[in-house]
């Protein structure tokens, strides 16, 4: 009985208690860093504390407007972290504006807002870290739980109360069903879950038990029936979200509702990457390959020079394959194969173990990556990204979009040199349609979680799958 209260009470009831107290740390620990920063620059103590001040109010308020102070329950740490370093990006270009146009920040040491803009990020991240695992473990061990209940018998809600018991860490018990169906469960079950009634005893039990959510998961779209249900449940304090019957959801890309003259839209398929977003990744894009071409240009000029050696053709081999959108773009790599030996197949082969069509150089190319080398520039010219779904040959991309559900949904970012589905083991040649549906899967997963950290991610596991797997030939 204590250890309920207490729930309820303290670590269920107390939100808004616990968000006011983020809003101070964060800032507070802007500020304690900022301070610090500034001493081990050589900074003026008075200048460093007054603007440190100015720095706490400006981090409380746009923090406050970025979204990042609401429950984050049910979403990824991944998605967390980009938030919080999405909304220090914001606030890093807010304080340059300032410096610009106030010349605010010209008497502090550079080095010292440099230390800051790096450690105060990183400390968030790992605030966030610490704050999700402790909650998680507190949570498996039944606290801070929320009461949920499911209205309607629809697939998608079953399979949301299924995915709810399987992951204690979101701290939601499901109590059972209310049927929506002309037979009324009873007290049966549904999946090893309570039927609780009918939709006509959903208000009161809500209002006794004192629920604290309720998923709309009708298996029906009769109008007069969610009518119903919501004027019955109108008067009741709980959260409620509608869980769409759909049963295409792994091609959805999207899912935010947009308004059209004050008529609300779901949106099923759209980029990901549209403003600060695409300007974030590909000025990552830019500098990441910049970097990458003046720092390899020795291992570059080299295995150019192998290609030359190695046999009669030209250098670069060009083939046509979709950019984003479906657009044609040219797609280069170092020559890996004779002179003409595509022409001679006739249609577009993948390549296999021990194909005689590559050369021996153009074999360890392939197997280190290094043929895709040259795709940096494509990087530069806009036509591909460092990550992303893996550019098809048009032939190979024609076939599978008749094919594959879903394939060409692929095509709303730009291409990659590496991709997700390239780090889980889905790199080289797919030789089995499960292989590349499995490849695909992983593609618009990738679309649909985006983040820059994700990015980050995949391209520090690339790293590890070309040092130790050995699939691409």
């Amino acid at each position: 009985m204590i250890v309920g209260k207490l729930n309820q009470t303290i670590l269920s009831g107390s939100t808004p208690f616990f968000l006011f107290i983020a809003r101070v740390l964060d800032a507070g620990i802007g500020y304690i860093l900022f301070i610090f920063a500034m001493d081990i620059a050589g900074g003026e103590a008075l200048e460093a504390r007054k603007m440190g001040g100015m720095v706490f109010g400006i981090i409380f308020l746009i923090f406050h407007f970025q979204g990042i102070y609401r429950s984050f329950r049910f979403t990824t740490l991944r998605y967390e972290i980009h938030k919080i370093f999405s909304a220090c990006l914001f606030l890093f270009f807010f304080f340059f504006i300032v410096e610009y146009m106030l010349d605010g920040f010209r008497s502090l040491p550079q080095k010292g807002l440099l230390i800051w803009m790096v450690c105060w990020p990183l400390s968030l991240a790992v605030m966030r870290i610490v704050y999700r695992k402790t909650l998680r473990v507190i949570r498996k061990m039944g606290f801070n739980q929320k009461t949920a209940v499911i209205a309607g018998e629809s697939m998608a809600g079953i399979k949301l109360a299924g995915h709810i018991r399987g992951n204690a860490w979101s701290g939601t018990q499901i109590l059972g069903f209310f049927s929506d169906r002309d037979e009324c469960c009873g007290e049966g079950s549904i999946k090893g879950t309570p039927c609780l009634g009918s939709l006509d005893d959903i208000e009161a039990y809500a209002s006794d038990r004192r629920v604290d959510i309720i998923y709309i998961a009708l298996s029906n779209n009769d109008e007069s029936t969610m009518l119903r249900l919501m004027k019955s449940v109108e008067g009741l304090s709980s959260t409620i979200y509608l869980v769409p019957n759909v049963f295409f959801l792994d091609l959805v890309i999207g899912g935010e509702i947009i308004f059209f003259d004050q008529r609300p839209m779901i949106v099923l398929r759209d980029t990901p990457l549209e403003g600060l977003s695409g300007v974030g990744k590909r000025a990552m894009d830019i500098v990441l390959s910049l970097v990458l071409i003046i720092l390899g240009a020795p291992v570059f000029l080299a295995a150019g020079l192998a290609v030359k050696l190695s046999s009669p053709g030209p250098l670069i081999f060009v083939q046509k394959r979709y950019g984003i959108n479906g657009q044609e773009i040219n797609v280069y790599k170092f020559r890996s194969m004779y002179e003409n030996c595509d022409k001679e197949e006739g249609p577009y082969v993948q390549t296999t173990k021990n194909d005689s069509r590559v050369t021996p150089v153009g074999a360890f190319l392939r197997r280190t990556s290094l043929d895709e080398i040259p795709q940096l520039f494509n990087v530069l010219q806009g036509h591909m990204s460092l990550v992303g779904p893996r550019p098809h040959p048009v032939a190979m991309d024609e076939e599978y979009r008749r094919i594959i559900s879903g394939y060409i949904t692929r095509n709303k970012v730009r291409p990659g040199i590496t991709g997700l589905a390239q780090v889980r083991g889905y790199r080289g040649e797919t030789d089995t349609l499960e292989k590349m549906e499995k490849r695909v899967e992983y593609d618009l997963k990738y679309i649909r979680e985006w983040s820059l950290l994700y990015d980050v991610e995949i391209l520090i596991r690339t790293a590890a799958v070309l040092l130790f797997q050995k699939t691409a030939y």
